[in-house]
C-alpha cells in the first residue's frame, strides 16, 4: 500500500532468519550466554485428558500457550 510515496511493509517474525540465526540462539541458550524466560509464553498447564479445554481457554482469548502434560 503506497502512503504519500511511502510503502507499508509486513515483516513476518521481524527480521529474525530461523534457518541461519535459530541454531546460534538455541546454543548460547544451552550454554547460558543469554537467557529466555520461556516460562512466561505458557499461560496454561493441562493434563492430555483436557485438550478441548486447552483449546476453548485459546478460543476465548484466556490463554496465550496451553502446555499439555502426557
Amino acid at each position: 500500500m503506497e502512503l504519500f510515496e511511502r510503502k507499508i511493509v509486513a515483516a513476518v517474525f521481524g527480521d529474525f532468519k530461523a534457518k541461519s540465526q535459530l541454531p546460534e540462539l538455541i546454543s548460547k541458550c544451552i550454554s547460558g550466554e543469554i537467557k529466555i524466560n520461556l516460562d512466561g509464553f505458557i499461560s496454561h498447564e493441562l493434563p492430555f485428558s483436557e485438550i478441548n479445554q486447552a483449546f476453548q481457554l485459546l478460543a476465548e482469548g484466556k490463554a496465550l500457550r496451553c502446555l499439555l502434560k502426557l
